[in-house]
């Protein structure tokens, strides 16, 4: 894996280290909290992506996405993620997949069988293995926190608690012992590596001269058109980018796994489209905290910017390429009444 230096990790753990101080002033950033498991079914839609993993390119974050890629085959894995914090946690998920056996593994990441993720015990068990720089990073964030894994993962983690029945829904890779041990065999033979980039600087930062087999967006498009700002430009830039950037550098037959959506089903859709003509500016903005009952009749129906989002996008997709849409377990997220949530496939 591509590593910073001993002093870039020092200052970097510094910066983590001042984020806590300061309450976590950027929501998304540079250095920012982090995620110890996905929240999306990743083991449903992965296995409908019918071509090879053998090069991925793939959101960062929980580093699950690229574990799953590695588990049908993945070589070469190049996470991206805007916040350089999670060069570190994808770095010491690695060696904890590659080293741990599994019940220590869903004990250090899950908490599976315990009260708390990051247990400074089952870090000593990774410590020697990491890379330097991994290390003294890790190293520099536990003594902060004087060792307590209780106030490390819930200051450095955005939802430590969730883990056990979430992270099995969304995960196949520690369903049981034989698949988590094929995949910490194949961990270890795989090339992983970081690309610090937000999503509309991929076109500079990605290396040159790669081509991937498969993508994986997750629900990144959320991100960039979401709660008071929700719009259709920006559902048509983010479209735009998928085809002019990312699809030219899938090779052919290969499959981009171009959106997320929690808690989508027609009869919501049909609905926004309805309500659009309607009252176009009639849903609830999803950052906003909702308070008075005709607020969460809206809300129970599904009129929010989330859904109004979603139902953008999926016009647009429908107009510029044959998608795939493949239907998943309900991961726990999401605005409306839903059961399932959606994956959208773009084969090349």
């Amino acid at each position: 894996m591509n590593l910073p230096s001993i002093m870039e990790a020092k200052q970097d753990a510094a910066e983590m280290i001042l984020g806590v101080h300061e309450g976590w002033k950027s929501e998304f950033g540079k250095y920012c909290r982090l995620y110890n498991i996905a929240t999306e079914d990743i083991k449903t839609y992965i296995e409908h992506m019918d071509s090879s993993f053998d090069t991925t390119l793939t959101v960062g974050s929980s580093a699950n996405q690229g574990i799953a890629a590695t588990l049908k085959g993945a070589k070469e894995v190049y996470f991206f993620d805007i916040n350089k914090a999670d060069w570190y946690f994808i770095a010491l998920k690695k060696a904890a997949i590659s080293t741990l056996r599994r019940k220590d593994f869903l004990d250090f990441l899950i908490a599976e069988n315990q009260g708390n993720i990051m247990e400074y015990r089952l870090y000593q068990k990774l410590a020697k293995t990491l890379p330097l720089p991994i290390r003294v990073f890790w190293d520099a964030i536990y003594k902060y926190f004087e060792y307590n894994s209780y106030y490390l993962s819930e200051e450095l983690f955005r939802s430590p608690k969730i883990h056990g029945k979430l992270a099995k829904v969304v995960n196949g890779y520690y369903q049981n012992n034989e698949t988590y041990y094929e995949t910490q065999q194949k961990a270890r033979n795989a090339n992983w590596h970081f690309v610090e980039s937000d999503f509309y600087s991929l076109d500079k930062t990605l290396p040159k001269g790669i081509s991937y087999d498969s993508m994986i967006l997750s629900n990144i498009y959320e991100y960039l058109n979401f709660g008071i700002d929700t719009n259709l430009e920006n559902a048509k830039e983010y479209i735009s980018f998928i085809k002019n950037v990312l699809l030219p550098k899938v090779k052919e037959h290969g499959t981009l796994m171009g959106a997320y959506l929690c808690r989508y089903d027609e009869e919501v859709d049909s609905f926004i489209e309805q309500k659009l003509i309607s009252d176009p500016n009639g849903w609830i903005p999803s950052t906003k905290i909702l308070s008075g009952l005709p607020q969460m009749e809206k809300f129970f129906q599904g009129w929010t910017s989330q859904n109004v989002s979603y139902h953008q996008l999926l016009q647009l997709l429908k107009s510029q390429f044959s998608i795939q849409e493949i239907t998943t377990n309900h991961s726990g997220y999401g605005m409306s009444t839903a059961k399932t949530d959606l994956a959208i496939l773009i084969k090349k």
